[in-house]
């Protein structure tokens, strides 16, 4: 059984818009994309939320915090090591101290390999452990959200944040590591500096309110440019996906160089958007640079060297001052490389969190109860049903179907065939009246307990890679190899599965690709009836399949059916001809129940239906069955016209 299958309510899940849940990571836009989402370079919610991703981590990350407390001690600390070795030790030629500098600079230069070390180490650890979960987590969510929310929300997009945001979200945790680690060296550098001369410290530090504003308004431009590359990438990705997956008709219209010149003008776009980003990023790292010249040449070269010759100075403080200096802007400089890093990361994070915060639209009750094993008689009472408030899909129905019933549900186009089952599959729940089945309300029992006693063969067969085997056991893994086979000859897939290079064991292609649509649907049956379901429903099963195959089914209808109360959609009546009973929907309201020779004798909505589909057979048609299928005069069934 595929629950929540592609193909199913495609009209009805159209309709609905908008979100489950009011998340605090909503865009406040529906029509919002991934592109327009620049994030900013901190986000305190996307920190906190992530930090619950971590707690079950702590141990990993307290370890890593503290080698990352250390290292950042120890690299601002080395200076100060080289002050005392030169103004201890060296200018005072006492060689037994520079034994003693030379080896605790030993012992600090290993204390600072394994800082380093540890923190690499069980950054990475924790933020792979988190991948995993919000992997996990991203999945099992999406498993739960209803066709409705597959219909509004594009595959592309769910895509991109279960994989490339996920990934940018775990570069979040370790630029934020790295930016902890950078922001204490810094803290430290100040101190150090201040603390052995303060004077210095504050000629060295004149060019830190410069290099603010040149970063605030850098940010304004850079931002900008930011955003116009990954506008121009998705355009990109676009225009190759439209290409790709349409090259067939690309092919067949002669259209190569006219996409290639659209192209082209896409292309340009990102590669002048790349080269503007180019240009900002190259006009600032030549500032940070020039501004570590002058903190370096103004502060410790020409103010150090004017206290030196004032004796005000020692040597080493001088040469600590020059490494402080660069110390200093070295985390400037590598927090202004990843400005951009950060603020994808942040974008991501708002973006897995949005889905992570959707409600599933439909949730059961808290004392929702599981559905004992079902007879199958099924009650739709005074059901009512919108997907925009005021505009009613199904109005009043009221439907009694007995247990084991086979029921033909007929109409036009968008007279809410599909969505009298998808209620019944509670792909949506009523908005008036009730369902229930054998009794209980759909409601106040688990959706679970509903759907495993459910089957639904679609219009789209949908297979899995994977063996023939797998395929068909897709609901109950435990089946045996003799349930599987059962099935498989209940349809009349048997014979071809044998053929087969490995029989039941032979592998399926993505979506069962390697194989005909007819087999496809053939094994689609096989596992709706390998699970015993108590419901089956078929809508449009055989719409898209040949007549051979089509009359291989309708075979074996009449066995698969036997015992369940099914509801069949087709458009073909020659499907449904021998129905217990044929549900007529005209316009959202039901126009007609009987069956074939009573609603024929009426002369309604299913008479015109009838006259309508036997047309397309020719002008003279005789109506008398055989095997299941209608002749026409001209020898073909209505399903071969079709």
């Amino acid at each position: 059984m595929m629950r929540g299958g592609g193909g199913m309510g495609g009209g009805m899940m159209r309709g609905m818009r908008g979100t489950s849940a009011d998340s605090m990571f909503a865009p406040s836009n529906d029509n919002l994309t991934d592109e327009d989402v620049v994030g900013r370079v901190y986000d305190n919610r996307v920190v906190m939320r992530f930090m619950t991703f971590i707690k079950p981590y702590k141990g990993y990350a307290l370890i890593a915090l503290a080698s990352l407390l250390v290292y950042a001690a120890v690299n601002a600390g080395i200076p100060l090591l080289i002050k005392y070795g030169i103004d201890w030790a060296v200018a005072e030629g006492e060689v037994g101290r520079v034994h003693i500098i030379g080896a605790a600079f030993m012992v600090i230069t290993v204390i600072h390999f394994l800082s380093n070390r540890l923190q690499f180490i069980f950054i990475s650890r924790t933020g792979q452990h988190v991948l995993y979960d919000l992997r996990s987590g991203m999945f099992s969510h999406l498993q739960n959200q209803s066709n409705a929310f597959y219909h509004r929300t594009p595959i592309g997009r769910i895509m991109s944040r279960m994989q490339s945001d996920i990934l940018q979200l775990q570069e979040t945790f370790e630029l934020l590591a790295l930016a902890l680690a950078e922001l204490v060296t810094v803290g430290a550098i100040i101190t150090l500096m201040l603390i052995v001369n303060w004077k210095l410290a504050l000629v060295c530090m004149f060019v830190v309110p410069v290099l603010t504003l040149i970063m605030m308004y850098w940010q304004r431009f850079a931002r900008h440019s930011f955003m116009r590359i990954r506008r121009a990438i998705a355009m990109v990705n676009g225009e190759y996906n439209q290409n790709i997956t349409g090259v067939r008709v690309v092919q067949s219209l002669n259209r190569q160089d006219e996409n290639m010149a659209h192209f082209r003008t896409l292309n340009q776009e990102y590669l002048d958007a790349n080269l503007e980003a180019a240009r900002y990023s190259g006009m600032l790292q030549p500032l940070v640079e020039l501004l570590i010249g002058l903190g370096i040449g103004l502060g410790v070269v020409l103010f150090g060297g004017w206290l030196l010759q004032r004796d005000a100075l020692e040597v080493g403080t001088l040469v600590a001052f020059a490494f402080w200096i660069q110390r200093f802007f070295e985390p400037i400089r590598q927090l202004t490389m990843q400005y951009s890093q950060l603020q994808r990361a942040m974008a991501a994070g708002v973006r897995i969190f949005e889905v992570l915060d959707l409600d599933p639209d439909i949730n059961d009750k808290p004392d929702a109860v599981a559905l004992p094993e079902v007879k199958g008689e099924i009650r739709y009472n005074d059901v009512t049903f919108h997907y925009v408030e005021g505009v009613d899909v199904l109005k009043n129905i009221n439907v009694h179907i007995n247990a084991g019933e086979n029921v033909a549900l007929v109409g036009s186009t968008g007279a809410g065939k599909s969505t009298f089952v998808n209620l019944l599959h509670r792909s949506a729940d009523v908005t008036g009246g009730s369902i229930s089945v054998d009794g209980y309300d759909l409601r106040d029992v688990k959706r679970e307990s509903l759907v495993h006693q459910m089957s639904m063969v679609l219009q789209e067969p949908y297979l899995f890679s994977g063996t023939v085997r797998e395929n068909i056991s897709y609901q109950n893994e435990e089946l045996t190899e003799d349930q599987i086979i059962e099935a498989a000859k209940a349809v009349g897939a048997h014979d071809f599965i044998m053929d087969m290079d490995n029989g039941y064991g032979s592998e399926l292609a993505e979506r069962g690709i390697n194989l005909s649509i007819g087999q496809r649907q053939l094994i689609s049956f096989a596992r709706a009836i390998a699970g015993n379901p108590r419901i089956l429903v078929l809508d449009e099963a055989t719409a898209n399949i040949d007549t051979h195959t089509e009359l291989l089914i309708q075979q074996a209808l009449s066995r698969i059916l036997k015992g369940r109360t099914s509801i069949v959609i087709a458009h073909r009546l020659s499907t449904i001809r021998n129905a217990d009973k044929i549900v007529v929907l005209d316009r959202g309201r039901v126009a007609e129940v009987g069956n074939h020779d009573q609603l024929l004798e009426a002369g309604g909505v299913y008479a015109q239906l009838y006259a309508i589909n036997y047309g397309l057979s020719g002008p003279s048609v005789d109506v008398a069955p055989v095997g299941g299928e209608v002749i026409g005069a001209d020898g073909l069934s209505p399903a071969a016209a079709d």
